[in-house]
């Protein structure tokens, strides 16, 4: 599996390729959204997963109750259509929140405008 995150303000883009299958690529996907400070908004982009196994469902259950005890928000977004029947099929134990496309530009667009504001703000602190 290939992976790329991105930290916009108090929110992390975890996009993901390939399969999320062996334990290896399932501790990575862990190990990069747990290791964020201060996270809100954790998205985990599985628009170019090809499959997703019982190590991968495992680590996103996890993650769904790691986020819910800390009170941040999980979401996944655009999963193939075999990763969404696999997610389905897993059982009511996980139920997953999928973003829409224009629930994650909302949200990317409040973390980028809450960067910017932040940014702002140390500016004038440190001008004056």
């Amino acid at each position: 599996m290939v992976m790329h995150t991105d930290k916009i303000g108090d929110m992390i883009v975890v996009e993901c390729e390939g399969t999320i299958g062996n334990a290896y690529a399932a501790a990575r996907l862990r190990d990069a959204v747990m290791s964020q400070a201060q996270l809100n908004v954790v998205v985990i982009d599985l628009s170019e997963v090809d499959s997703i196994e019982g190590a991968g469902l495992a680590v996103l259950g996890f993650l769904q109750r790691w986020a819910h005890k800390n009170q941040i928000r999980l979401k996944l977004f655009n999963p193939s259509r075999i990763v969404r029947n696999t997610l389905k099929h897993a059982g009511s134990s996980f139920e997953f929140e999928i973003a829409s496309l224009e629930e994650a530009m909302a949200l990317l667009a409040r973390a980028d405008s809450e960067m910017r504001w932040l940014h702002q703000g140390n500016e004038v602190r440190h001008s004056a």
